[in-house]
């Protein structure tokens, strides 16, 4: 299990490791991420926090779910580039 600091919210930090996952290749496009489940015991958090991960990587257009598919690292063409706000 990925042991997290707690002195920050848990989802930011494992929203940042699966991001950093996803730059350096280690979930290639195209590639199917680890489901719901795998995310709640490597990381050993709820599954309402693995749901609120898995949102911030769609929006960040790093990551598409295909129903009863699972959820899948998009091309780097299709990612939308988000503007900081």
């Amino acid at each position: 299990m990925v042991e997290l600091k707690p002195n920050q919210p848990r989802w930011r930090q494992v929203h940042a490791i699966m991001r950093e996952r996803i730059r350096t290749g280690q979930y290639k496009p195209g590639e199917r991420i680890p489901s719901l489940i795998a995310i709640v015991e490597e990381f050993g958090i709820a599954n309402a926090t693995a749901q609120k991960v898995m949102r911030a990587l769609r929006a960040d257009g790093l990551i598409h779910t295909e129903s009863g598919m699972g959820s899948f690292v998009t091309e780097p063409d299709e990612r939308e580039v988000l503007e900081p706000q």
